[in-house]
């Protein structure tokens, strides 16, 4: 009997002490997910029998307690769920203490005036609580023999210590359109105990939260904007043209000035900016310079286009040719174009090279040996 008896003591002290390790575990992990809040009406599951759907809603800790049939201090298994009534008015305040409506009295019935969370009930800012001694296993043991929930399988009511109380936004966002998103807002302050919260969800129309991503494609002469709403997730993208032609002149001397043609064809929110020189590095003059006399003048130019805060260069080379008198039996074409008559067969040689880089074109600058003063070719180069 002794044997059976010392047995019993020391299963009782390890399922103790594993219980209190879960414990510890359990809070470890509620202190790590705290931002994460979750209304216990929102997720609230029903049951048969008003006890067994609190038990399945409740928020279980485990406590040190005085345990009245144990005689001292044990550890015990705690049950805490929100009270919701329809009038959001506590059921303590109409005499009602313990889940069965039995009133303080421990023999009266009274109204609970229950409803289903979330839909037709609001939480009251009290809570029921059950607990169980670890040690004997009895219902309620800590509010001893003379309560009436004394080892019975029934909640009573208790109120929600707001020192305990912490703040959440547990706030959700659905895509509508576009340029909107409905919020469903609910914010406000919780209990720790039993997860409880008085806020009530309200939906509003808001605009998009966008971030906005822009990358500067000058191959495809465009820009890439991506934009993602930090709320609702919704993504959108587009593309918006970046591109000029530079058109060279060829003519006669007729003595008035001539330049370059520039059409700028970029989507509106581009911005271009060109600057013009007679070297690749050394593009500094704000218009294409003017030519009158007869004469093969080569311009460089440089375009930058700008886009919400991102930019890329386009780095080129036009001319403006000016003769005396017409010529007969040449043909001459726009840049990037081979040039050729009918009989001569061009002789290409290497002029220059303008490297790329990560936000400009580079090129390579031919002229034909023979008619290097009238035909040339260039090569666009990508990094």
């Amino acid at each position: 009997m002794k044997l059976k008896e010392n047995l019993k003591s020391i299963l009782s002290s390890v399922l103790a002490l594993t219980l209190l390790l879960s414990a510890m575990q359990i809070t470890t992990t509620y202190a790590a997910q705290s931002n994460e809040y979750v209304d216990p009406a929102d997720v609230w599951m029903s049951a048969n029998g008003r006890t067994n759907e609190f038990d399945m809603n409740a928020t279980v800790t485990y406590e040190t307690g005085y345990c009245t049939v144990c005689n001292r201090d044990t550890l015990g298994m705690t049950y805490r769920v929100p009270e919701y009534t329809k009038s959001g008015e506590t059921a303590l305040n109409r005499g009602v203490r313990y889940s069965d409506g039995t009133c303080i009295d421990g023999v009266s019935k009274g109204n609970l005036d229950s409803g289903l969370p979330g839909q037709d009930a609001y939480f009251t800012s009290y809570h029921w609580t059950k607990s169980v001694c670890q040690t004997c296993g009895t219902i309620n043991s800590v509010d001893g023999p003379g309560d009436y929930d004394f080892n019975k399988n029934v909640y009573c009511l208790n109120p929600c210590d707001y020192n305990f109380f912490l703040d959440f936004d547990a706030t959700t966002y659905e895509p509508y359109n576009e340029q909107y998103h409905n919020a469903v807002l609910k914010a406000g302050k919780y209990c720790q105990f039993c997860k409880g919260t008085k806020e009530r969800g309200t939906n509003k129309r808001e605009a998009h939260n966008f971030t906005e991503v822009v990358d500067a494609q000058l191959g495809n002469n465009r820009f890439y904007i991506h934009e993602h709403c930090d709320d609702c997730g919704y993504e959108t993208s587009e593309y918006v043209t970046a591109k000029s032609v530079v058109s060279s002149y060829y003519g006669n001397v007729d003595g008035e000035a001539h330049t370059l043609t520039v059409s700028d064809l970029s989507d509106s929110g581009v911005k271009t900016s060109i600057r013009y020189g007679t070297s690749a590095d050394s593009c500094t003059l704000t218009s294409a310079p003017n030519y009158t006399q007869a004469g093969y003048n080569t311009v460089y130019y440089k375009i930058t286009y700008s886009y919400d805060g991102e930019s890329m260069t386009e780095n080129g080379v036009s001319y403006v040719w000016l003769l005396d008198e017409p010529e007969t039996n040449i043909t001459i074409l726009i840049p990037d174009l081979e040039t050729k008559n009918d009989t001569h067969e061009h002789d290409y040689r290497y002029i220059e090279t303008v490297p790329p880089t990560c936000d400009t074109l580079g090129y390579e600058r031919w002229q034909c040996a023979e008619w290097s003063a009238a035909v040339w070719k260039r090569r666009i180069m990508f990094r």
